[in-house]
């Protein structure tokens, strides 16, 4: 309860602006993460919140998608990080019919 309400006072305190969500799922059961996520898409909409958010999680990155899927009104789209052989950090771009590949076929994107 203590993490979700944290992610509420976020969210309201950065009306249109930023949030920056950091390991997302910490102190979440895995069970609840598509509400959460069909949550934060709905309260990022009405606020005019674009949101940032970190995780490790397989089950975040499949209960994200979900919810991304079930939104027809946002874009929801996974970014991963990596360093090159240059040792340049490079952004791959998932877009959410990318990413629903990704979790029908468990591809490792982490």
């Amino acid at each position: 309860m203590n993490r979700l309400f944290g992610i509420t006072l976020a969210l309201v305190n950065s009306g249109d602006g930023v949030l920056v969500l950091d390991e997302i799922e910490n102190g979440l059961h895995y069970s609840v993460l598509p509400e959460v996520w069909r949550f934060i898409f709905q309260v990022a909409r009405r606020l005019n919140v674009q949101v940032f958010a970190t995780t490790h999680s397989w089950d975040c990155i499949e209960a994200f998608q979900m919810a991304a899927a079930e939104d027809e009104q946002e874009e929801g789209v996974l970014v991963r990080l990596r360093q090159n052989s240059k040792g340049d950090v490079e952004a791959i771009v998932f877009d959410e019919r990318r990413l629903a590949i990704i979790t029908r076929d468990q591809i490792e994107v982490r």
